[in-house]
């Protein structure tokens, strides 16, 4: 194994809010006709994207990670994924604070997240 393997394994930590991870779990929403997650998964990610041009210097990964552990731990309405996904993202951030990532940075990535969240949970109630 390499070296360096902590920082390998922080970094492949954050990949849990890669847009790729982010649109897998929309499409996979998609096939299993579960519109309403759908709705609120793309709302969150049109708010990040507007969000994104007004506040900069954001941890972008932190961001999406932020709806999709609120809106799957909705989904699936189970306390032992919940606390999964929880401590994945607790993972995500002490991953972010190892590798570096400045902790203004990453508090903007929550901030920015849970906003989008919040639009996304309000927002998506409009579309039944």
């Amino acid at each position: 194994m390499n070296k360096n393997w902590k920082k390998e394994i922080a970094r492949d930590s954050l990949a849990f809010g890669s847009i790729l991870f982010y649109f897998i779990v929309i499409i996979r929403a998609i096939i299993g006709e579960y519109m309403p997650f759908v709705y609120q998964l793309l709302i969150a990610i049109s708010i990040l994207i507007i969000l994104s041009f007004i506040i900069k210097n954001a941890n972008h990964h932190i961001a999406r990670a932020v709806p999709l552990v609120a809106f799957t731990s909705l989904f699936y309405k189970d306390n032992l994924f919940t606390l999964f996904a929880v401590l994945l993202f607790v993972f995500m951030l002490v991953a972010a604070i190892y590798i570096k990532e400045k902790k203004e940075v990453i508090v903007k990535g929550v901030i920015l997240g849970v906003v989008a969240a919040l639009g996304a949970y309000y927002l998506s109630s409009f579309l039944g």
